[in-house]
């Protein structure tokens, strides 16, 4: 598939290894192509305390984009603000 140039985002995903939610978003920005900063809060106790003072909570996965803060994997609002690298039409 044809890369395409796309607006530069960084993106940090807080998460345990064991969170359904958050292997699915480690597989959505895979699938986009689109480098992230991938955190696991169950060995990481300083991102664990960021993922705690960005989202209030602990229970899901946070993914930081640019200055946007999520709380759990919702695709269709990451789509508006996470580019894809490749042209899927």
């Amino acid at each position: 598939m044809p890369c395409r140039c796309v607006p530069a985002v960084d993106i940090t995903l807080y998460r345990t290894p064991v969170s359904s939610e958050g292997k699915q978003a480690q597989e959505y920005f895979e699938r986009k192509g689109v480098a992230f900063e991938d955190l696991d809060v169950s060995l990481n106790p300083i991102a664990l305390k960021i993922m705690e003072d960005l989202s209030g909570q602990f229970e899901r996965p946070v993914i930081a984009v640019n200055r946007q803060v999520f709380i759990g994997f919702n695709p269709d609002e990451l789509d508006l603000v996470v580019p894809s690298l490749f042209d899927w039409s």
